[in-house]
């Protein structure tokens, strides 16, 4: 639904509260950008958080305590999503319309990187307090997702990288894709199997222009199959330790108890409220090494709702392809929509505006 500014009486009706509003844009396409986070900040404090909608509208409240704070011009606005470099501006009593326009951030030619992880990973933490952090962390997020089928509506841009020295190094053009993305339980179970059997990447042969070559498949970790990280099978897996602590959370790395498989390195970021923020992965495989890996972002808790599952609300994932083309896929998802049964739950239709672009279907 698009945000409809306030008029002069709905407004006077709040007088304790300073309004505001806006749209975020695509910077090359003019596109309405939905599911970018905007966030009022003071420092390193985030006091209001609401995502844009299908139309790239955002409004938000400010209560009357930051009064003080939003004169002094403490307060700042930002805005974020996945795939665009972010933009920040400051916010003042006389600020209420903003209109931001986000370029696509560049795609990094190394491949995608899980920062600041030691080389080595030096034993267990069991019973410790990352041990600890991840298990609450599982027990407050809602489980019983094996008999769940889950849904959503998805938005995906996917950019194709050539590597240095591989000839023709010009990227080829950014494409956006709309659908659906979803799976029923059966699906996930055997994803789960084959984890046990085989690890976290799968032989397969792929075909290009120039030929079939061997390549990996990998569990969709950043989309449907999230809840893995918050499994018995995961921690099963992992080793788990304090990588660092801040006001704000912990940030948790996890390293494979059995490095024969393919296998996951990475980061579990747990907020302050012991919810899973964020997770980084590598996959480390045999050859042919594609140096894949992922980072998904969940939803926070909305301050007067449940706790949200741990399925992500955008992603990103990308792997190296023979050594000469990086391949990177970020996804934004809506809602997931859940429901009991054994198959993949009904999306209601959407139509397309001519003010979304026809970005959904």
């Amino acid at each position: 639904m698009v945000a409809a500014p306030l008029s002069t009486t709905e407004t006077a009706m709040i007088p304790s509260a300073h309004l505001v509003e806006g749209r975020v844009l695509e910077a090359r396409a003019g596109r309405s950008i939905m599911g970018a986070a905007v966030r009022v900040l003071e420092g390193d404090r985030v006091h209001r958080s609401v995502p844009t909608d299908e139309n790239g509208y955002f409004r938000l409240e400010l209560p009357s305590h930051l009064t003080v704070a939003l004169e002094a011009g403490n307060l700042r606005l930002r805005v974020e999503r996945m795939g665009y470099t972010p933009e920040e501006r400051p916010l003042g009593p006389d600020d209420g319309a903003f209109e931001f326009a986000l370029a696509p951030a560049p795609i990094a030619l190394e491949g995608f990187r899980v920062e600041a992880i030691p080389a080595e990973c030096r034993g267990d933490d069991s019973g410790g307090l990352a041990r600890q952090l991840w298990d609450e962390a599982r027990r407050r997020h809602p489980g019983g997702m094996d008999t769940l089928g889950v849904a959503a509506y998805m938005l995906a841009r996917v950019d194709t990288l050539r590597e240095p020295g591989s000839g023709n190094q010009a990227a080829a053009p950014g494409h956006m894709e709309a659908g659906q993305r979803g799976s029923a339980p059966i699906l996930r179970m055997g994803w789960d199997r084959r984890i046990q059997r085989s690890g976290y990447a799968f032989p397969v042969r792929r075909t290009d222009r120039s030929g079939s070559y061997a390549s990996w498949s990998y569990p969709p970790l950043e989309a449907d199959m999230a809840p893995h990280f918050g499994t018995d099978l995961f921690g099963e897996r992992h080793y788990f330790q304090v990588q660092d602590e801040t006001p704000q959370g912990w940030w948790i790395r996890f390293c494979a108890r059995d490095d024969g498989d393919p296998h996951l390195e990475g980061l579990l970021r747990i907020g302050s409220d012991t919810l899973v923020q964020e997770v980084r992965w590598q996959v480390r495989t045999p050859e042919p090494d594609e140096a894949a890996g992922g980072r998904a972002v969940f939803p926070p808790r909305d301050p007067d709702g449940d706790v949200p599952p741990l399925l992500p609300m955008e992603s990103e994932v990308r792997a190296n392809h023979r050594g000469t083309q990086t391949v990177t896929r970020i996804q934004w998802f809506e809602d997931w929509l859940l429901a009991p049964g054994d198959s993949v739950p009904f999306l209601p239709r959407r139509r397309a505006t001519p003010e979304s672009g026809g970005e959904l279907p």
